[in-house]
C-alpha cells in the first residue's frame, strides 16, 4: 500500500501547482507517495501541464483531473481525498512549497500520536506555516469565537496590543515558539494537513457546504466533536505564499466566500437555532463587513490605471 496520498487544488495557479509538486519528492523522502491534483476548471492548462510535469517522473504515481467548473476548495479537496488509497492523506495548497523531509515528519508524528489520550486520536497533524522570509504565519488556533474578529492575527487590535489576552488566547502558536515537540491545538490552517485515512473513511472529507475559508475550522470543530484530536508539528515547515493562489480568483469572490463561510460556521456552532439573535446579530455585521469592503475593491479597481492591452482578459 501506498504510504502517502498527496492532494492539490488548483484554480487559475498553474504555475504554482507546479513549484508545489516539485517540493513533493524531497518532502515525503523515504515514503511511497501518489499525487492527485484537482483543476476547479481553470483551463490554464493545469491538467496538461501536470501530464507533462508527471512523463519526467516515471517513479511517482500522479493524477490530474479537471472538474469543468470552480467547484469551491472543499467539493474539490473530498473529490481528490476521494481518489486515492494510501494510508495518510496529505493536503497541500497550490501557493505552498513543502521543506524537504516535511510531509515524512508529519507521518512520522501521526503514527507516534496515534492514540495520545485515551479516546482521542489524533485526526490531523500540521506543520508551521511559514513565509518565504521565514516568519511563522501564526495558523494555529483555538476555535474562533465572536473576539476573533476583533483579535485575529491580521487585525489592527492585535498589531497594537500584541500582547493582549484575546489574541495570545486565539494566537495559540505565540505560545508555542521555539518548541520542537508537537503540541494540540483546536484548529489549523488547511493550507498544509495531514490525515489518516482511516478518518477521512470513518468520519467523511469537508462540508462542501463551505465555498472557500472555514471549511477547516469547521472540520477540526467537527472532528473534536467525534472524540479526535489535531497537533502541530513545528519541526515540520512548509513555505505559504499566502494568497498566492487567491490573486486569480478575484477579490470580490474571496471576500463573499470568507464572509459567508464566518456566518455558516457561527450559525452552525454558536447559533444553531433560527430564532437565536446571535445568527442574525452575526449575519448583520457579516453582511455589512463585506459590503464595505466589495465596495473598497470597486473603488480600487475604478482608481487604477487603465491597460488598453490587457482590458477583458483575466489572468
Amino acid at each position: 500500500m501506498t504510504d502517502l496520498d498527496v492532494v492539490v487544488v488548483g484554480f487559475h495557479s498553474r504555475d504554482l501547482v507546479l513549484r508545489c509538486l516539485d517540493s513533493v519528492p524531497a518532502a515525503a523522502a523515504g515514503l511511497s507517495c501518489a499525487i492527485t491534483v484537482v483543476d476547479n476548471g481553470s483551463g490554464d492548462g493545469t491538467v496538461a501541464a501536470v501530464e507533462a510535469w508527471a512523463a519526467d517522473r516515471p517513479w511517482l504515481e500522479v493524477t490530474a483531473k479537471d472538474l469543468g467548473a470552480n467547484t469551491g476548495f472543499a467539493h474539490a479537496a473530498n473529490a481528490g481525498m476521494a481518489h486515492g488509497h494510501a494510508a495518510y492523506v496529505a493536503l497541500l495548497n497550490p501557493d505552498t512549497v513543502a521543506d524537504p523531509g516535511s510531509l515524512t515528519r508529519l507521518v512520522e508524528a501521526l503514527r507516534s500520536l496515534c492514540s495520545p489520550l485515551p479516546g482521542e486520536p489524533a485526526a490531523i497533524v500540521a506543520p508551521t506555516l511559514r513565509y518565504a522570509d521565514g516568519r511563522p504565519q501564526l495558523t494555529a488556533w483555538s476555535f474562533p469565537t465572536a473576539s476573533a474578529g476583533l483579535f485575529g492575527r491580521r487585525s489592527v487590535l492585535t498589531k497594537l496590543f500584541p500582547g493582549n489576552r484575546w489574541s495570545r488566547r486565539f494566537l495559540v502558536e505565540r505560545d508555542h515558539a521555539g518548541d520542537t515537540e508537537p503540541y494540540r491545538v483546536d484548529w489549523v490552517s488547511g493550507a498544509a494537513m495531514v490525515l489518516p485515512r482511516v478518518v477521512l473513511d470513518r468520519f467523511g472529507g469537508f462540508d462542501e457546504g463551505y465555498f472557500l475559508f472555514w471549511e477547516d475550522a469547521d472540520w477540526c470543530r467537527r472532528l473534536a466533536g467525534a472524540g479526535y484530536s489535531v497537533w502541530c508539528v513545528p519541526d515540520a515547515t512548509v513555505r505559504h505564499d499566502e494568497g498566492g493562489n487567491r490573486r486569480h480568483t478575484g477579490s470580490a469572490l474571496a471576500t463573499r466566500s470568507f464572509h459567508a463561510g464566518a456566518y455558516r460556521y457561527w450559525r452552525t456552532h454558536h447559533a444553531p437555532q433560527p430564532w437565536n439573535p446571535l445568527r442574525w446579530a452575526a449575519a448583520a455585521a457579516l453582511g455589512s463587513r463585506a459590503l464595505l469592503l466589495l465596495a473598497a475593491h470597486r473603488v480600487e479597481r475604478l482608481a487604477a490605471p487603465r491597460n488598453p492591452l490587457t482590458e477583458g482578459t483575466r489572468p
